[in-house]
């Protein structure tokens, strides 16, 4: 499961994010191909959990490599708006959109040994010189948007221009320098589940974190893991042939 309950009382529970984040159609068809059971979360599904942990504390372990921004821009006003106490720990590492759920939690913890990565929201777009430009003016105001949760979270004295760099460096920080940057509590080291997802998308990796994903990637996959890839593999084609009629119909095309 993407998103588990654990540790449920009658006062809290812990709340676990792990995987991609995607938007609802995209998690609709996961859960019609896959039963649930693959690493993707996405905001109807953690509105459900919520909806059953109203007025309860609660933890918030996250691991995730990010995905798409309004899914997760979605994700963390459910968990700004939640009624009771928030903590957020970030299990392994917190990466792009990601950051804006750890950000939405009252507190915000990591183990020393896990990673914070900020970038610039990226988009595959086509069209003409002018769709090209509005897709640019377009990102560059939701960076801005981004900028400010990363600006609410920072540390008296850590300058707008400061934040608008690591943004645009992609920056990886280590739990100790986040907390140099932001109202982030350091925690003991954990053990860190290495898993690389979408990472290899992320331009610069810390060579520490690098070597940490090569030494634990499996050297043969699971039957488990193999029918994942397939199912999901499945999900995308249908995507992707919605997504040509769609882009047929808006330029009148005959289908």
């Amino acid at each position: 499961m993407a998103i588990e309950i654990r540790n449920e009382t009658d006062k809290s529970a812990d709340l676990y994010l792990s995987g991609s984040i995607i938007d609802d159609d995209a998690g609709g068809l996961i859960d019609e191909w896959c039963d649930n059971s693959t690493g993707y979360q996405w905001p109807e599904k953690i509105r459900s959990q919520l909806e059953g942990l109203k007025g309860k504390a609660l933890t918030i372990y996250i691991n995730s490599d990010g995905g798409s921004v309004p899914a997760g821009v979605a994700m963390a006003n459910m968990i700004e708006r939640h009624n009771a106490p928030t903590t957020a720990i970030v299990d392994g590492w917190c990466c792009s959109i990601a950051t804006q759920i750890f950000f939405a939690a009252d507190r915000r913890q990591m183990p020393v040994n896990a990673y914070l990565m900020i970038h610039k929201p990226a988009v595959y777009a086509g069209g003409n010189a002018d769709d090209l430009r509005r897709s640019a003016d377009v990102l560059d105001t939701i960076q801005r948007g981004l900028e400010e949760t990363y600006q609410k979270a920072a540390l008296k004295g850590v300058t707008a221009e400061l934040l608008h760099k690591l943004v645009d460096d992609e920056t990886w920080l280590t739990a100790r320098e986040a907390a140099e940057i932001f109202n982030v509590e350091l925690l003991e080291a954990s053990q860190m589940t290495a898993c690389a997802g979408s990472a290899k998308f992320m331009q610069h990796i810390p060579e520490c974190v690098r070597r940490m994903m090569v030494e634990n990637l499996p050297q043969e996959q699971s039957t488990a893991e193999a029918a994942e890839e397939e199912c999901c593999q499945k999900a995308a084609m249908e995507m992707r042939q919605r997504a040509e009629i769609a882009l047929a119909l808006a330029k009148g095309a005959m289908i």
